[in-house]
């Protein structure tokens, strides 16, 4: 691993939080100019270098294609969207597009780009060049499995001129304008989209603030301040460049050198603090920054092809054996909370399911004893010579697994835990060779369910065969009328817990930390972070 060098002075970290709630819907917006703001609190220190310990290796830094955390929080510093999204209020504002409309069936997208907009690259942001990204992301298909889900039904891009063109669906694309804003559909240079998808992952140029400086995979990212930067949404806290002039991410994976690295200054801030360690880090000598994601909260997503989960009953009884209060209580953060639906709370949405999620452990027993099972003389179920047991493949948040593997034990059920690496785990999707994934969905829109679940959405996680449930799905992406879509969408979340297609376990919290004044780090409406606004106070 390399060494990096200790910042010239301490940090102080001051105040930074997001939580992700917005309102189904938002409505088309004009451009508006960016009003002037003042800079972020306290006095710049001569030195603005922060070395911000990642858990994991990002794997690809094309945020087109990947759809792992780590990789999109890096994405999000080198690259801008046409549209933004108030982590506050939900509402969608100009940011690459400075204006944007839509025809009264959601088929037809119209944008005017902002002038003098540059890649790092020194070429200029024109429509030929937006309409190139969308036609390399619709090639890339199952490469490319989110951002092609938000062009569900893509027809193509008409450059009207150099800065206005609409982007066209076969049938109404409702979720668009909302994933216009993630990095997701982020727009990269004309080299970076046409080149392949492996030279992609190791290197993009984008037009936002911070241009890559080197990648070493299993080892560290480097960016650095781009110069000349004049094209922040007006969500951010100030104009022009960046404030830090370099951020250097090791890969940390352990998690205890990652927290003793913040006590000790090696690391001015560090990625994902263990839940557990939460209340080490809720002093004056730190700052914690916590922001819910919205979206499917971690689940249990179910190919219902596979093993015993073609089993309605066992799955019924796999969600009512879980205490997922408890659950929370062991595993999760202090700002968390359990999940109560198969969208999170701070999800647009959002249906509180409580009652058909709650902890029912004689209601399980009495499905599973009506199914034919019988509790074996070790605990576990058995009906006819076989064991009532199935496998969660997942890459993360083991202690969460482990929290729900003990609580299915205590009532009959033998869960085993297959933790992958990430590799395997979008190899085992591409298979579909898995009972369940352990694995949540970011999306600040409902939306995410047709993402996951759908059998017409590009590497779907989740396999169901239902056809009223996917008529739903394609409904409410075709629902113009916000009220009418919330009442499809309030029925899609009762079919999915109730059919236990997806079976949540833990609202996440993203959970940085600082031992320093780096004052002015954010969160967008997905939960990652941005920099543009951070800055070390002398």
């Amino acid at each position: 691993m390399t060494n990096f060098p200790r910042p010239r002075r301490r940090l102080l970290a001051a105040p930074a939080a997001a939580v992700a709630a917005a309102t189904l819907l938002a409505a088309c917006s004009g451009g508006t100019e960016a009003e002037e703001t003042t800079d972020a609190s306290g006095t710049p220190a001569a030195a603005q270098d922060v070395v911000f310990a990642l858990k994991e290796d990002p794997t690809c830094l094309d945020p087109q294609q990947t759809s792992m955390t780590t990789s999109l929080n890096i994405g999000r510093q080198l690259t801008d969207s046409l549209l933004d999204q108030d982590p506050e209020t939900g509402d969608i504002v100009p940011w690459l597009a400075t204006d944007w409309s839509v025809n009264d069936d959601a088929t037809a997208y119209t944008f005017t780009l902002a002038e003098g907009v540059t890649f790092s690259d020194g070429t200029p942001l024109t429509s030929d060049v937006v309409a190139a990204n969308f036609d390399a992301i619709n090639e890339l298909g199952d490469a490319a499995s989110l951002a092609s889900a938000y062009l569900a039904g893509y027809t193509g891009t008409d450059v009207t001129s150099e800065t206005e063109f609409t982007v066209s669906f076969s049938e109404p694309n409702v979720q668009f304008a909302q994933g216009a804003t993630t990095m997701s559909l982020g727009i990269l240079s004309a080299d970076s989209a046409a080149a392949t998808a492996e030279e992609r992952c190791l290197a993009v140029v984008g037009t936002g603030p911070f241009v890559l400086d080197d990648y070493t995979v299993n080892d560290s990212v480097t960016i650095v301040k781009r110069e000349g930067y004049d094209w922040g949404s007006e969500l951010r806290g100030h104009t022009g460049d960046a404030y830090l002039d370099s951020v250097t991410f090791p890969i940390i994976t352990e998690a205890s050198v990652r927290t003793g690295g913040l006590e000790s200054g090696e690391y001015d801030l560090i990625q994902d603090v263990p839940y557990i360690d939460e209340a080490r880090f809720t002093n004056d000598e730190y700052r914690l920054y916590a922001a819910a994601n919205p979206g499917v909260p971690n689940s249990f997503v179910i190919n219902t092809a596979h093993g015993l989960m073609g089993e309605t009953a066992v799955r019924q009884a796999i969600t009512k054996s879980l205490d997922r209060d408890q659950i929370n209580l062991l595993t999760g953060s202090a700002s968390g909370q359990a999940p109560t639906s198969v969208l999170t709370s701070s999800t647009p949405g959002y249906t509180d399911l409580g009652d058909t999620l709650a902890y029912d452990p004689e209601g399980a027993a009495a499905l599973l004893e009506a199914d034919g099972w019988e509790l074996g003389a070790d605990g576990i179920y058995e009906r006819g010579g076989e064991t009532l047991t199935f496998t969660v493949t997942a890459f993360y948040a083991q202690d969460v697994l482990e929290a729900a593997q003990m609580q299915l034990a205590d009532n009959g059920i033998d869960m085993q835990i297959n933790m992958v690496a990430v590799g395997d785990f979008f190899g085992a999707i591409a298979t579909g060779d898995y009972d369940a994934l352990g694995a949540g969905l970011t999306r600040t829109d409902p939306d995410a369910l047709r993402v996951m679940l759908s059998a017409e959405s590009t590497g779907r996680w989740g396999i169901v065969d239902d056809a009223e449930l996917e008529a739903l799905l394609q409904e409410q992406a075709a629902t113009v009328d916000t009220a009418a879509r919330q009442a499809i969408v309030d029925e899609i979340q009762q079919i999915v817990a109730e059919q236990a297609y997806v079976i949540p376990t833990l609202e996440t919290v993203q959970l940085h930390a600082s031992a320093a004044a780096v004052d002015g780090l954010t969160f967008d409406s997905a939960a990652r972070f941005n920099l543009y606004d951070a800055m070390v106070v002398g």
